[in-house]
């Protein structure tokens, strides 16, 4: 045998197969000792297995490759196998019997012995168990005859197993793991990234254009969509950025619920979903990315997607990836407007070097390896410039800087074939081949989950736990989920999982070529069903699965299935049953794992009890759940000794909860997480027995089994959420909680209900002391006036999170400064607190809410108050949040410059600050990062600090301020004047209640300012305004959003006729004094106008004729410039106040409204008829307020041929039922009690 084997054998720990192998053997000999159980002539067979471990680990470790390079090993495989299952099996019901007679006997030592009570073990029986172990263990002895066979057979076929890596995710183990660095630079691209950029954003009269980034697997096109987007969305140039994964399913209604990053109900029609759709982006600029798209051939569900997407601001822009020219052939087709494309190339060989050494050296410098750096330059030319492959083989090498390893690498077959072919695949199967064991099947698993789909870590670890993949270690310190979190990193350091990070928080994906690698990798083992599955081969073999509800029935046959996913797919679901109920014949007694999705009412069967080896139990529902809560919690469910995850999510009337019998709950004695409705927990007794809990919700109550010494037992514990505090008796009791001997716990929230009034606050609190390792804490509605002790004199010295919550007498906290790893400190509504102490440089983000500080407190000077911190080590602080602090005089402190260095601040936020009467002048300068200032309800404030040129938002709120503030000019580099022009990175600016300013001046009016990012400037509640700014508006040349609301003191201007910029889309004036006529002159004059908003325009009223004719603004013709910016003004959504307006030019020569609002038509009989027939190609929506006058609905209303939707409100004079146009999709008439008059 050759000697590699013999290395195999001192170094592996073994596969999970031979884990169990070996358990099998160890229990079989104990077994054999025993005077209770005895297998008849089976004693020879155990022996024989036991010498062949060795061999049957080395022959697991290469096993796959061998399954592919040699088909006639796969029967063996498949065997040997078979029989580690049978015997894992038999070992977990021998487990599951001693768990069963312990609960049994605690039970009858508690409650005394009951006649019944062993008529109550009825799940698993000795005999039935000797029997199979004793068939299994004769199985694994006819499997070991081969295997001598089989290591000659991978000798010879060059497949060998490097050892180094198998013990690689072992190495370093602590009780809390490494967190790697999940995010990379991006190398190359850049022109295509340019060119992208420059196409998105170029000036174009197109409504919806598209851009298609086009190429073959694994060479990037998500990362430079992702590169792009968020340069795009950073800028402010679209007003909604939003970013959805296609993938392989497409389903209108998903992808549309994804646009409107919204969780659906199953029920919600697909009309209220598109219509929920055209009303979040109606009129604005927007840009959607279509990632990873698949579907080219079903023409009509991409228009279905695409047309409310057409309701969008002009210049609005899609921009899509895919591997196929056909699918961007169709987009191209259905948007059918402009459209553009890129097909993605090879990455040059310069950047391909950089990303290559960025994952092989992984923070080594690669000059210090000059040997194994010349091997990976000869390794990148054989990659054809694929990103992918780079990532793939860099992980592979990034953990042994061995030059002979290198070599073998570089001379490996799959890499001569990516050199011949092209093929990528034979890289990523040579990647994955050479994972350790563990997490080799911890990947295949991941292939029962759709392309693309989110992965959430901690669940993910939580179903490697469950199904078995995660090894026990000898150190009982090292949790399963610390080892399956460096399984974990491993797979994302080495580019199995990619990082993604969403609107709801960060979350994994596997690129879809990986994904493809996990599916044919893990053929006969794992199988997805999806809906409507007609050509799916379902093996027997399959022991993990994942199927849509509707194709239940096609996975009944499978007999040793382990893990079950039954989903839902869609929005709405028409297959989805009333009630559903898991069929018999899925309770397979093999399940390890069973998970129901987005399924709206499901029942379990009495049959639950059978499933003996079950782990992971999940059930989430959509709302409205129809049924009661207890179909979901049969209390067969509380033999199920083996579970470790019991998880319920969604949201369920209150009424569900009825008649729910808990008092079983306590017998799942291996339960680790138990996270169910807060209902539920409540009525849990004796929790102190689920010793194994590593998180609880507990509520505190006054009786026997509910009190807090329940929690004394219960030192596993990692997060704990204590409520009801106040039911606590006194502080001996809340010392028996034993939270200082819970040496594992990180997160711990200590709630009282708001309305306790508890004389011993202190004390009590002083006794829930926790153990020193405590990282995060939350105290809500404490009634001390001193923090706990343990806080002010002792503190955890991790802790790095701390929260006070509605702690109306608190006055004397710890001193934050000396807490040396702190980096969150919040505080809410502490009125009683009038000064904090010295906060430490590691904080990073400071939040007081409704304190009654006078001021901020200082950095803590941890050389003491006569040595001062060198000003050389700066402040993390990244967000500062100062809200509802009445009593705060002055920002000094911490915000002081020369006190250190705030190099990291992004976000500033100081509202509601009555007595605020200066801000540090000299500070917004020094701030560097400084990218949001908020400041408004501050009315004592008279001068505002010069501005940071880097500023990308500012809102100036309810200040007393006479005149805005300037940018701050730095000096040349010189020394002197600063340069001639200089340019702002303002994106939006928001200026409102200062009724002492009468001019937009200071920044908005400096002449040497390009304001080329800014594109939303809102004025709003300026009373005494009366100038705007020099050049009006038409210095903000990107300028798309325009608000001017209740300034009516605004004067008119020179050049009255252009007040406008050029790229203004959105324009909405209200009460804006003699400025009305002026601006909506000006608005006829810019073609980008697609949104105009009138309301309490005193100065538009119209004046009717007997003939109703109006005059025009005023009072002339239009003359012909007008006529022909008028016919170049494309308005799609107008609302006005008054119906009248219409009857004004230029309103009333509109042609192309899409969308009309009218707040208020009190006073008009009939609607104008001949403006709505001039618009009737075009107009989808309207909508009319306080129709109380109206009498009649022209019968014109039939040649509305575009109408979709109509809505008229307080319409009690009109009798007659109207005639409605055929395309009318929605409409209702109402009467002032809101019944709805016609229906």
């Amino acid at each position: 045998m050759a000697s590699w084997v013999t290395s195999i054998i001192q170094e592996l720990a073994g596969w999970v197969g031979a884990a169990a192998v070996q358990k099998i053997v160890d229990m079989g000999i104990d077994l054999y000792m025993s005077k209770r159980m005895q297998i008849v002539d089976s004693e020879a067979a155990v022996k024989r297995v036991q010498m062949a471990l060795p061999q049957i680990q080395a022959v697991m470790c290469v096993a796959e490759a061998l399954k592919m390079e040699d088909p006639s090993s796969r029967e063996w495989v498949q065997q040997f196998r078979e029989a580690v299952d049978a015997a894992e099996d038999v070992l977990d019901e021998l487990e599951y019997k001693k768990l069963e007679d312990m609960v049994q006997n605690r039970d009858d030592k508690v409650g005394g012995s009951s006649s019944d009570s062993k008529k109550r073990r009825t799940c698993v029986t000795s005999g039935d168990i000797l029997e199979r172990l004793k068939k299994a263990v004769i199985m694994l002895d006819e499997a070991t005859a081969g295997v001598e066979d089989l290591l000659q057979r991978a000798d010879k076929l060059g497949i060998s197993y490097l050892s180094k890596s198998q013990l690689e995710y072992r190495t370093n183990l602590r009780r809390q793991t490494t967190s790697f660095v999940t995010e990379r630079k991006v190398f190359g691209r850049e022109d295509e990234k340019a060119r992208i950029i420059c196409w998105l954003t170029r000036q174009t009269e197109a409504p919806l254009s598209s851009f298609g980034i086009v190429g073959v697997g694994g060479l990037g096109k998500t990362t430079v969509a992702q590169s792009v987007y968020q340069e795009l969305d950073k800028s402010g140039y679209f007003e909604k950025t939003i970013w959805v994964c296609v993938s392989t399913e497409f389903s209108v209604e998903g992808i549309t619920a994804n646009i409107l990053e919204t969780n659906c109900h199953s029920d919600t029609p697909l009309d209220v979903l598109q219509q929920s759709l055209k009303e979040k982006i109606l009129s604005k600029k927007i840009l959607l990315v279509l990632d990873d798209i698949w579907e080219d051939e079903k023409k009509r569900d991409w228009e279905q997607l695409i047309a409310p997407l057409r309701f969008v601001q002009k210049g609005s822009q899609i921009l899509f990836t895919t591997r196929k020219k056909s699918a961007a052939d169709l987009l191209a087709n259905v948007i059918n407007t402009e459209h553009e494309r890129l097909t993605l190339k090879d990455l040059e060989e310069p950047e391909m070097r950089l990303l290559f050494n960025s994952i092989a050296f992984d923070g080594l410098n690669p000059n210090e390896y000059g040997d194994l750096q010349a091997i990976g330059d000869h390794i990148i030319k054989k990659l054809h410039g694929n990103p992918l492959a780079a990532k793939a083989v860099g992980g592979l090498l990034n953990s042994h800087m061995d030059l002979l390893y290198w070599r073998r690498i570089s001379n490996h077959g799959s890499l001569i074939n990516l050199e011949q072919a092209n093929d990528v695949m034979e890289v990523l199967k040579l990647s994955y081949y050479n994972l350790p064991t563990d997490l080799q099947v911890c990947f295949r698993f991941c292939s029962i989950f759709p392309q693309d789909y989110e992965f959430d870590k901690e669940d993910l670890i939580k179903m490697w736990m469950a199904s078995g993949f995660i090894r026990k270690q000898s150190c009982e310190e090292i949790r399963p989920e610390d080892i399956g979190e460096n399984y974990f990193n491993l797979l994302l350091r080495k580019s199995f999982f990619e990082t993604y990070k969403l609107w709801r928080g960060e979350r994994y994906i596997i690129h879809d070529l990986m994904h493809e690698l996990a599916k044919n990798i893990s053929i006969g083992e794992c199988c997805r069903v999806a809906r409507d599955e007609k050509s799916v081969v379902i093996p027997s073999t399959v022991q993990h699965v994942s199927v849509h509800v509707s194709e239940i029935q096609k996975v009944s046959h499978l007999e040793n299935i382990r893990s079950l996913i039954i989903t839902t797919s869609e929005p709405k679901d028409e297959t989805n049953p009333d009630l559903f109920v898991l069929p018999y014949n899925l309770v397979k007694k093999s399940l390890r794992l069973l998970k129901i999705c987005a399924i709206f009412s499901s029942k379990l069967p009495e049959e639950m009890s059978y499933l003996v080896h079950l782990r992971y139990l999940s059930i989430e529902l959509k709302p409205p759940v129809r049924e009661s809560f207890k179909y979901l919690l049969p209390p067969s469910i509380y033999k199920l000794y083996h579970l470790i995850v019991l998880e319920y999510n969604g949201k369920y009337p209150k009424s569900s909860y009825s008649g729910i019998e808990t008092t079983g709950m306590t017998n799942l004695v291996n339960l680790r997480y138990m996270r169910l409705p807060d209902q539920i927990m409540k009525t849990i007794c004796g929790v102190h027995r689920l010793t194994s809990l590593q998180e609880l919700t507990f509520f505190v109550g006054h009786e026997s089994g509910y009190c807090i010494n329940e929690l004394r037992t219960l030192n596993n514990l990692r997060s704990l959420t204590v409520h009801n505090i106040e039911n606590i008796e006194n502080p001996a009791e809340a010392r028996s909680a034993n939270l200082l001997a819970k040496e594992y716990l990180q997160s711990l929230s200590l709630i009282c209900t708001s309305e306790s009034t508890l004389d011993n606050h202190e004390q009590i609190f002083d006794n829930l002391q926790p153990h020193q390792n405590l990282m995060e804490l939350v105290i809500k509605n404490y009634k001390g006036q001193k923090s706990p002790i343990w806080i002010r004199n002792s503190f955890p010295p991790n802790l790095s999170s701390i929260e006070l919550w509605k702690c109306p007498y608190l006055n004397e906290q710890p001193i934050f400064g000396q807490i040396p790893h702190l980096r969150i400190l919040k505080i809410y509504e502490c009125p009683n607190i009038d000064k904090l102490p010295d906060i430490p440089l590691s904080l990073t983000e400071f939040l007081v809410y409704d304190v009654g500080l006078i001021s901020l407190p200082n950095f803590y000077q941890r050389f003491g108050s006569n040595t001062p911190t060198p000003l050389s080590e700066k402040s993390l602080l990244t967000s500062v949040d100062i809200i509802k602090c009445p009593t705060i005089i002055s920002l000094n402190g911490f915000l002081l410059p020369g006190t250190q260095d705030l190099c990291r601040l992004e976000n500033l936020r100081i509202e509601q600050c009555d007595n605020l009467a200066e801000l540090p002048m000299h500070a917004l300068r020094t701030f560097v990062s400084l990218n949001q200032l908020h400041i408004s309800d501050c009315p004592n404030l008279t001068v505002f600090p010069c501005l940071p040129l880097h500023l990308i938002y500012l809102s100036i709120d309810g200040m007393a301020i006479s005149a805005l503030p300037n940018f701050f000019e730095r000096p040349g580099s010189d020394g002197g004047p600063s340069p001639s022009s200089l340019t702002s990175s303002l994106g939006t600016v928001r200026i409102s209640n200062c009724p002492n300013i009468t001019a937009l001046n200071g920044f908005l009016q400096q002449d040497n300012i390009d304001f080329r990012a800014l594109y939303l400037l809102r004025i709003d509640k300026c009373e005494n305004l009366v100038r705007i700014p020099k050049g009006a508006f038409r210095k903000f040349v990107s300028l798309t959003s325009l608000f001017i609301t209740d300034c009516p003191k605004l004067a008119v201007v020179d050049n009255q006729n252009n007040l406008l910029p050029s790229k203004l889309i959105k324009l909405f004036m209200q009460n804006c004094g003699e400025l009305e006529v002026p601006l909506l002159q000006s608005a006829f004059g810019v073609s980008t106008l697609t949104d105009l908003v009138m309301q309490e325009c005193a100065n538009i009223t119209p004046i009717p004729s007997s003939e109703h004719v109006f005059r025009s603004l005023n009072n002339k013709p239009i003359n012909g410039d007008q006529e022909r910016n008028m016919s170049s003004v494309n308005i799609n959504y107008l609302s006005i106040d008054q119906l009248s307006l219409l009857l004004v030019e230029p309103l009333r020569s509109l042609r192309s409204v899409r969308i009309l609002s009218v707040e208020d038509c009190s006073g008009m009989e009939a609607l104008p008829e001949q403006w709505m027939l001039q618009n009737s190609s075009t107009l989808k929506k309207l909508t009319i307020w306080k129709a109380s006058t109206l009498q009649s609905l022209p019968a014109s209303l039939m040649r509305l041929t575009a109408l979709e939707e109509l809505w008229i409100d307080q319409a009690d004079l009109l009798v007659e039922h109207p005639k409605l146009p055929a395309t009318l999709k929605k409409w209702t008439i109402c009467s002032s009690y809101g019944a709805n008059k016609f229906k």
